[in-house]
């Protein structure tokens, strides 16, 4: 069973998100700050990291930043959660954007569970 880290400062969302992961079948973590989420990355060595971009402190991208620094987690792939990007933004860039994974916290679940499991078999290959 695949581990996935969720970091976000919206309880709302973490409740949403681990419901939707633990009725896939996935074992869920769960952090509401930047820092905590970081700590937990690099003591839980999760599979996956769904990192929400816009946090108060400590951002999305500084934390994907820290995880590439640091050797207990700079290969844990990492998809980014956004509300400021929109469905028809992540469909055009085939989820992409400046290189990196993201998906707007609007996608439909079933979509969401879809892109961690491509991303957890391009990992195991």
């Amino acid at each position: 069973m695949a581990k996935i880290l969720i970091v976000d400062d919206e309880e709302k969302m973490l409740v949403l998100y681990r419901e939707v992961l633990l009725n896939a079948g996935f074992e869920v973590l769960t952090a509401n700050n930047g820092n905590d989420g970081m700590k937990l990355a690099a003591e839980a060595n999760p599979d996956l990291v769904l990192l929400d971009v816009m946090m108060p402190e400590k951002d999305g991208g500084s934390i994907a930043g820290e995880m590439l620094q640091n050797d207990k987690t700079k290969n844990i792939p990492v998809i980014f959660l956004s509300s400021i990007v929109t469905d028809e933004e992540t469909t055009r860039s085939n989820g992409n954007i400046g290189g990196r994974l993201y998906v707007s916290k609007s996608t439909d679940k079933k979509e969401l569970i879809k892109l961690i499991r491509e991303v957890l078999a391009s990992r195991a290959k």
